[in-house]
């Protein structure tokens, strides 16, 4: 029998294997130990999220169901309209000042602001003295003008006009017959004298220069030659003889070759306007293209009257004679009276107010007839073109009455405001309570469409996708259905034109209630103050799709928002 070998160990190398078999298993543990702690953290927050997004579902519908009532509109046909709405202050219309002469003493003042007053209530007491002493001084002064008076009544305004300058006539703006003073008016002058012996045309252009010989051809087709006088940011001034062609007429300047170069009207270079200012005209002396001189007379006139200074003189007097009689009536009153029946609007007297000339005059009060009053009103761009004069409107003064006033828009300012904005003046009847500075609201009616389809405006939804509403709602389960897209027109501030999409006895569904997340009432962030558009669902978390963990932590709803798409109409 052979003999069994003896094994021989090796010192140290089981104690190595053994080390190293007792460091897998630990290791193998440790990661075991690992995986199952990130697992279970992992199902642990999976169903914290599950469980938080269902009790976020649940209260919200809890909160939607318990907020307002889910109700029904069936859709009608009828007029609906836009309106321009704007607030101001009162003001009362046409108030009246009432004045003393200069020169009187006001003793006292008896009325107050806002107080009613009726015609003959005394307003304020005078000094009799100073009255006394203001007619006797105004009358030395009506004395004085009548001497003047007397002295110019042989004065008559000249019945000749001359050229006054040498020149020649290039217009006559008047007839046999024509009043002086209307031909002023309209035409600014009685005839044109050409001054320098030319007559102008511009032309645009950018092949002439000054000193350039050019062929002015008349509206006969007759040409003459033309010179260019000088040409400034394209334009050309040409320069033809004054004799001949006539004030207005229409030329086409040419070059050298026969080409054209541009047209315009003929004007007088250097111009001098023949006027007058009373009469009527009997003789015309001058024909257009007549040479004249500073002696040459143009016209006879008749019916000229008394001269200018005459007439001043008598306009003076009238005024003075007013004054004496308001005077007059103070000394026979013994007071300032109420001209009027109405309101004080303002006191305007203080012991500041004295003057010494009778012409002038010192402010006591104003006076409102309480007849009227006007507010005006901010319009923005895109409506002051709507507006016209005469329009009807509405007005609310909601510290006097509940009731709305009418009014009449009588002044429309389109000259824009440092602000970008317009105004607008409404006129409406004065009714009792009102006083200058109280608020007015002012509604006017622009746009309107007869024979609309018509729903709440709190029952659209309106996303950047376009607008649609619910047709039906489940009861048990709180979930809106039969959403229909739809096409909107007008709107106002309750209802709104659906174009599309409806017809009239359909039936649509919504909440007008606020929701538990603020106010989304109207066509706010839930389109119209209904339900969130979950249609059953689960909520939209930005991205349609179920919420992500964000890197381990509380699952992440579109960005770390409250849930999104909800969208109304803003």
């Amino acid at each position: 029998m052979a003999k069994k070998e003896k094994e021989t160990a090796i010192p140290g190398v089981q104690a190595d294997d053994a080390l190293f078999v007792a460091l897998g298993k630990s290791k193998k543990k440790k990661r075991r130990r690992i995986l199952i702690t990130v697992v279970s953290i992992i199902l642990v927050l999976a169903i914290v999220a599950v469980t938080a997004v269902s009790i976020l579902q649940r209260r919200v519908r809890e909160q939607f169901a318990s907020s307002g009532e889910v109700l029904s509109y069936e859709v009608t046909v009828g007029t609906i309209s836009t309106v321009v709405s704007g607030s101001g202050t009162l003001t009362d219309v046409d108030p009246e000042t009432v004045t003393v002469p200069g020169g009187v003493e006001i003793t006292e003042i008896l009325i107050q602001t806002n107080d009613s007053i009726a015609e003959g209530d005394v307003i304020a007491t005078v000094d009799m003295a100073s009255v006394m002493q203001a007619m006797a001084d105004l009358q030395t002064e009506i004395e004085a003008l009548d001497e003047q008076i007397s002295e110019a009544e042989n004065d008559e305004a000249d019945e000749t006009i001359y050229a006054g300058v040498s020149g020649r006539v290039k217009a006559i703006c008047v007839e046999q017959g024509t009043d002086v003073t209307d031909a002023m008016y309209e035409k600014g002058a009685l005839a044109l004298i050409s001054l320098d012996g030319y007559m102008a045309v511009d032309v645009e252009t950018e092949v002439l220069c000054a000193g350039d010989t050019v062929i002015v051809r008349l509206s006969d087709e007759e040409e003459i030659s033309g010179t260019v006088e000088a040409v400034s940011a394209g334009k050309a001034t040409i320069l033809v003889t004054d004799n001949g062609p006539e004030y207005e007429e229409a030329v086409t300047v040419l070059d050298s070759e026969g080409k054209q170069i541009g047209s315009g009207n003929l004007y007088i270079h250097s111009a001098l306007r023949v006027t007058g200012y009373a009469g009527t005209v009997k003789t015309i002396y001058a024909d257009v293209n007549d040479k004249v001189s500073d002696t040459s007379r143009l016209f006879k006139l008749e019916d000229t009257g008394y001269s200018a200074n005459y007439n001043s003189l008598l306009r003076s007097r009238n005024e003075k004679e007013e004054i004496l009689l308001e005077l007059l009536s103070l000394q026979r009153n013994g007071a300032l009276l109420a001209p009027v029946s109405g309101s004080v609007y303002s006191v305007d007297f203080s012991e500041d107010s004295t003057t010494a000339s009778a012409e002038e005059v010192i402010s006591v009060a104003t006076l409102s007839v309480d007849e009227k009053m006007s507010v005006t009103v901010s319009v923005d761009e895109s409506d002051i073109l709507s507006l016209q004069l005469g329009q009807e409107v509405e007005v609310s003064v909601s510290s006097v009455s509940e009731d709305t006033f009418a009014g009449t828009l009588t002044e429309i300012n389109r000259t824009s405001s440092s602000s970008g904005t317009y105004s607008a003046v409404v006129e409406f009847e004065k009714a009792e309570g009102m006083l200058s500075g109280m608020t007015a609201s002012v509604s006017v009616k622009i746009e309107g469409v007869e024979n609309a389809v018509l729903i709440p405006i709190e029952a659209l939804h309106q996303t950047s996708d376009g607008a649609y509403v619910y047709t039906s709602y489940d009861e048990e389960l709180q979930e809106y259905g039969g959403k229909v897209d739809v096409v909107t027109g007008l709107e106002n501030s309750t209802y709104i034109e659906i174009k599309s999409g409806l017809n009239a006895g359909d039936t649509v569904y919504y909440t007008e209630t606020e929701s538990a997340f603020g106010n989304f009432g109207g066509r706010g962030s839930f389109g119209g103050g209904g339900m969130p558009d979950m249609s059953g669902k689960m909520p939209d978390f930005g991205s349609g799709e179920m919420p992500s963990f964000g890197n381990g932590g509380m699952p992440k709803m579109g960005g770390g928002q409250m849930p999104g798409n909800f969208s109304g109409r803003n």
